[in-house]
Order: C-alpha cells, then structure tokens, then sequence
C-alpha cells in the first residue's frame, strides 16, 4: 500500500511490516492525514510480529502528523501487544531525536534505531 501526497511519499511492506516514510509532512489536522491513519489502520489490523517505521528520509513532520503516529500506530499496536515496533531515525534530522523520544512515552517497548 502506497500513499502519496505532493512532498511525501509512505509505502507499506506487507511481508517485512515496514513502513517508509520520505519528503515533507505538513498536513493540518486528522483530514490531513486521513490516509496516512488508514494506513497505519491497516497495519496495526495485520498484526506483523514486527514492524518497522523507517523514518530516515522524512525531512520534516508537523504536529498532527506525530500525533497521528502516536495514536494511530504506537498506542494501538502497544495495546494489541502482538507486534513489537521498532522506529528507523536519521541522525541528519535533529527533530527526529525529539520527537521520537516523546513516543517512547506512549510505548516503553518502542526500540529507536539512529543512523
């Protein structure tokens, strides 16, 4: 599954549960990200033993777009308690480190890998 907006671009991997996210991601509110929710919907539905959000290539997200990624994705597969989530970062991003750190809080098991 793809979803594909005028500067970003997310694909979903279905037999490795990876989630690639690239470009910039400034939509306003839960419309704006309506099909990034129904993606990580879809995900969380599949139950992969682990999945990967691989962050690397996003060079920017707003707000609304770390709250739909806390409540989409973290806190419904950290309440599922079938899949184990591992986030991707890039050291070249400083907001990464930030952000990340607050959805630890949402998910101790959450494991953050830099590179």
């Amino acid at each position: 599954m793809e979803v594909t907006g005028e500067k970003y671009n997310i694909r979903y991997d279905s037999p490795t549960g990876t989630i690639v996210c690239g470009g910039i991601m400034d939509m306003r509110g839960k419309e704006g990200y309506k099909e990034v929710a129904e993606l990580f919907e879809k995900v969380v539905n599949e139950e992969p033993e682990t999945v990967t959000l691989d962050i690397r290539k996003l060079e920017f997200l707003n707000s609304s777009g770390i709250t739909t990624i806390g409540a989409k994705l973290v806190i419904r597969l950290r309440n599922k308690k079938v899949s184990k989530l591992v986030i991707r970062c890039s050291k070249a991003y400083p907001w990464h480190e930030k952000s990340v750190k607050g959805l630890t809080k949402l998910m101790p098991a959450l494991e953050v890998k830099f590179h």
